[in-house]
């Protein structure tokens, strides 16, 4: 029960999407994943806690012991996080706060407890009916015939995901697990569903134009050929394990613009992430403790950005993450976090690597497909995002690693659960009356953080788009109202007034911007966002003495962003102030002597 409960869990989270919400994407997915796993830990506690020895051996209690610090750790950092509210949520569009990792955590210590060999099936079977409808909807997309239609923000299908990069590779995974389905003894309807799965997973990568989806296909397919390879001769594994190492590096140096394919394999985006990674190794080296606070990054990324970002990508480029998963946690929750959550992984992998070695054809067969499908994941972790779609698979797999590696022979375990079967009058009873109560008080727990947010998402989401007319002031009025009571439904999220901000200075209605505005302000003072739309309005009403204080400050939080200082110098001009203008004159200068606001700054 456990294990299909994780598997539907994973399958949901994959594709859950709430079209009501603002964010309909990150946001239901994580739902699922705090929802589900506080529900599951619930229906698992009692036994958990009375069969606690046999359940926990010495190196399940070492990765438990990992897993409670971790947690630990995170929400200690989570507390002292100016903007706590981000950081037991996640910043919208990302939804990776506190309670989202503690999710993860849960699953993984049920995962890492109670799957087996028998059971495993239930567990990828949720991952492939997941991967044929995530398919399914991307061929929808690519025909134009999907119920829901969406901006064409991105050149390709993004399916349920909401982004190309995402919906690449979670159909990397289907199409690992398909090929695997097909290639090892399953049922005729897992056969015939991984038959069906497979060309339009296939199609899914292709047509999401995600060059990482076509990488983790091959990471995982390499894995399993080399565990063939070697089932079958010793050499040749060694051999196609050599030549994997070296076509690997290969791929690693083109992904980086040198070798051989790197006209294949390097895109711009490479040269974007390295600008992130050196903005969270800044942020890291000045908070190496205790970083900038969860979900931070984007708040600090334009004060520890460095001049080549700048200069390369352009002033008004900006990121909420540092696109890799171990960088992003050390930069905004301390080294030690971080390192942490690269201990877990690397254990995973060696337990996992060593278990793969020891065991017999069946155990190999399916540790093969876990760290197949495990790795790839890892992969894309070092160059993108936590996204849950994805993510929520890792700690699932990584937990499945752990307990398939550290199980005796299946035959032992047969027997064990034999045995195991027969009623028990001494703890049977109770756990199983209590267990579904216990679930039921856990789900409530959980909504009672997670249901409001979810009302805020709905309303925030009307409000944003109620449209004006500039001959009838109360459409105004009555948008202004709405927003605020949106905002009132989750009043801790910075995130709110500073989109109202956003949506009212698209209407041009000039003083309510700057009341929204001042509403974030008062929650975040460092909100670099809402000081820029602060100056703007003052700007466009033609109010500069009053624009100049809050542009003063997008330049204190942005101090490389030379087309903020033009705006600066235009303010300065405006209310005569000669020396100020000279002196940010200099700055653009500094910063950039061929910056393309030099001509304008010269008309001033």
């Amino acid at each position: 029960r456990i294990t299909f409960g994780l598997a539907l869990i994973g399958s949901l989270a994959s594709l859950a999407i709430f079209t009501s919400i603002f964010d309909p994407f990150a946001a239901a997915k994580s739902f699922v994943i705090i929802t589900g796993a506080i529900a599951l830990m619930g229906y698992a506690l009692l036994d958990l806690v009375q069969n606690r020895l046999s359940l926990f051996g010495k190196s399940q209690q070492i990765f438990l012991v990992l897993l409670l610090i971790f947690i630990g750790v995170f929400l200690a950092r989570t507390v002292t996080t100016s903007d706590t509210n981000s950081a037991i949520y996640g910043v919208v569009g990302r939804s990776s706060g506190f309670l989202t990792y503690l999710g993860y955590v849960l699953i993984f210590l049920l995962s890492m407890v109670y799957v087996n060999l028998s059971n495993f099936r239930f567990l990828v079977r949720g991952l492939l009916i997941a991967g044929f409808l995530g398919s399914f909807y991307s061929l929808l997309e690519k025909l134009g015939k999907n119920p829901w239609k969406m901006s064409q923000v991105y050149e390709g299908t993004s399916s349920l995901f909401g982004n190309p990069n995402f919906s690449g590779a979670f159909l990397s995974l289907a199409t690992i697990l398909s090929v695997w389905m097909l290639t090892n003894k399953s049922s005729s309807t897992d056969k015939w569903l991984a038959g069906v799965t497979l060309p339009l997973a296939i199609y899914g990568v292709y047509t999401s134009k995600a060059l990482q989806g076509v990488i983790s296909i091959f990471i995982g397919l390499t894995l399993l050929i080399l565990i063939k390879l070697f089932q079958t001769r010793k050499q040749f594994g060694v051999g196609a394990l050599i030549s994997a190492g070296v076509i690997g590096l290969v791929g690693v140096l083109g992904s980086l613009n040198i070798g051989p394919l790197a006209s294949l394999l390097y895109k711009q985006s490479v040269a974007e992430r390295g600008d992130m990674w050196r903005t969270a190794l800044s942020m890291i080296k000045e908070n190496p403790i205790w970083g900038v606070g969860i979900e931070s990054y984007g708040t600090y990324f334009r004060q520890f950005r460095d001049l080549k970002q700048s200069l390369r990508a352009g002033p008004d480029v900006f990121s909420d993450n540092a696109h890799n998963v171990v960088l992003h946690l050390m930069a905004t929750g301390g080294i030690f976090l971080g390192a942490l959550y690269l201990a877990i992984n690397i254990g995973v992998f060696v337990v996992g690597v060593k278990a793969l070695k020891d065991s017999n054809i069946e155990k190999q067969s399916i540790l093969g497909l876990s760290l197949a499908l495990w790795l790839p994941i890892q992969a894309q972790n070092t160059i993108s995002v936590d996204n849950p779609a994805v993510f929520v698979w890792s700690w699932i797999l990584g937990g499945a690693i752990i307990a398939i590696s550290l199980q005796e022979k299946t035959q032992e375990i047969s027997k064990v659960e034999k045995k195991n079967s027969k009623p028990s009058k001494s703890t049977g009873s109770t756990t199983h009356a209590l267990a579904p109560v216990l679930t039921l008080l856990f789900v409530l727990v959980s909504f009672s953080f997670t249901i409001k947010p979810m009302i805020a998402q709905h309303s925030f989401r009307f409000a944003f788009y109620l449209g004006t007319d500039v001959e009838q002031p109360e459409t105004l009025k009555n948008k202004e109202a709405a927003l605020i009571k949106a905002e009132n439904e989750d009043p801790g999220n910075v995130t709110w007034p500073r989109y109202s901000a956003n949506s009212l200075f698209i209407d041009q209605a000039w003083p309510e911007t700057v009341s929204a505005a001042q509403r974030a302000l008062d929650k975040d003072p460092s909100d670099w966002v809402s000081w820029w739309f602060m100056a703007s309005a003052y700007e466009k009403a033609g109010d500069f003495a009053k624009a100049i204080p809050a542009r003063l400050k997008t330049v204190e939080l942005d101090p490389l962003n030379t087309a903020v200082l033009l705006e600066l110098a235009k303010d300065q001009k405006a209310v005569g102030d000669l020396a100020g203008l000279a002196a940010t004159k200099a700055k653009v200068l500094a910063i950039n002597p061929n910056a393309p606001e030099i001509p304008a700054l010269n008309s001033l």
